[in-house]
């Protein structure tokens, strides 16, 4: 079990687990001191979508004399950016 020593109380007592849950403070040196300047914390957010598509439809390549060659391509793309 881990030992906790508190020191620089004014008083000396054994606290029991309600007292020691009550505890509060403490010392950090450098502090950052925070002043009534009003800080603006917005930002712009700036989102950017870069799509290429390349469809090759090689039918009938290098064939004489062919008929009723019949090609299909559906080809499609869709991108979505949004800041919520």
């Amino acid at each position: 079990m881990t030992t906790l020593t508190i020191q620089d109380l004014p008083v000396t007592e054994e606290l029991d687990s309600r007292a020691m849950r009550a505890v509060r403070g403490g010392y950090v040196p450098f502090l950052p001191v925070f002043s009534a300047v009003k800080i603006d914390s917005t930002f712009n957010a700036s989102q950017l979508i870069g799509q290429t598509q390349n469809v090759v439809n090689m039918n009938g390549n290098n064939a004489a004399f062919v008929a009723d060659i019949k090609s299909h391509v559906d080809s499609t793309q869709n991108a979505s950016n949004n800041i919520y």
